[in-house]
């Protein structure tokens, strides 16, 4: 078996030809380089694409990246500013309420444990139990006016106000330990603050009445009533209707006597039905 290859080389120029032997191993050898090469080759290109492409890709993303920063910056930016905005408001809101309380400690409504003028403090910042402490004295400022009788239990015109009057049945003087007002009989009477009934019935001279029981410590009296809408021990709010103008009792006429009662001493209700 042959183990070279002779390749004859021809000119062209009548030169002789030229011989070359080649092993045929070495020939294996060369094409296995040559193959080996080609494939190396393809597979760097291909390579290379791939490189690319992730590259492409890694670029892509940080341009994604890139915007997504800047949105979160922008929203940030934005966030500040509601905060501010809200710490505004809120410092707003304090302000407000400790005025309320304020006002309401110096008509003796309630007993103030607020410093006036808020948290002595330069910079603006509330956290969460500050927050729900306001809230809670927010609730305790509603529940406490809801049990303070105020406003009017009946509209109408003010007859007779509290202190020494003309005795209407007879000669002298009396003293009247609330005030009249004048209102179609059968009118609605209307609970001037939350709390208990504490009687409902007849009362003597003052006909029927209903007499309730505030958590303030006060007492109302609604008397010369036609018609009686509760009962002892039943809890009322404020607006709720306890009964209707009449004229039982010691009355000349249709009308609602009333009255406000602190520590079972009478008190002039006019300063109860509207607040200056």
């Amino acid at each position: 078996m042959r183990e070279y290859i002779t390749i004859i080389i021809v000119h062209h120029e009548g030169k002789p030809p030229k011989t070359i032997r080649i092993r045929k191993s070495h020939l294996k050898a060369f094409g296995i380089f040559v193959l080996a090469f080609v494939a190396f080759s393809i597979f760097s290109h291909l390579t290379s694409l791939k490189f690319l492409s992730e590259r492409q890709e890694i670029k892509a993303e940080k341009q994604k990246l890139a915007q997504e920063i800047e949105t979160v910056v922008s929203k940030k930016q934005e966030i500040e500013k509601e905060k501010e905005l809200l710490n505004s408001k809120l410092k707003s809101l304090e302000s407000k309420l400790l005025s309320i309380e304020d006002y309401l400690s110096k008509r003796g409504v309630i007993k103030s444990s607020l410093p006036v003028g808020g948290r002595s403090t330069n910079k603006v910042s509330y956290d969460l139990s500050y927050l729900q402490f306001l809230e809670e004295r927010a609730d305790y400022l509603h529940t406490s006016i809801r049990g303070i009788p105020l406003g009017y239990p009946v509209y109408g015109r003010i007859t007779s106000h509290i202190g020494w009057r003309k005795n209407p049945f007879g000669g002298g003087y009396e003293f009247h330990t609330g005030i009249d007002i004048y209102a179609p009989h059968g009118s609605k009477v209307r609970a001037t603050a939350d709390g208990v009934v504490e009687f409902a019935g007849w009362y003597g001279d003052y006909g029927k009445t209903v007499i309730i029981r505030h958590p303030s410590g006060y007492l109302t009296l609604y008397a010369h009533l036609s018609q009686i809408d509760v009962k002892e021990g039943q809890r009322v709010k404020a607006g709720d209707v306890v009964g209707r103008v009449g004229s039982t009792g010691r009355s000349t006429g249709p009308h609602l006597h009333y009255e406000v009662i602190r520590d079972n001493k009478p008190i002039d209700p006019s300063k109860f039905l509207a607040w200056e």
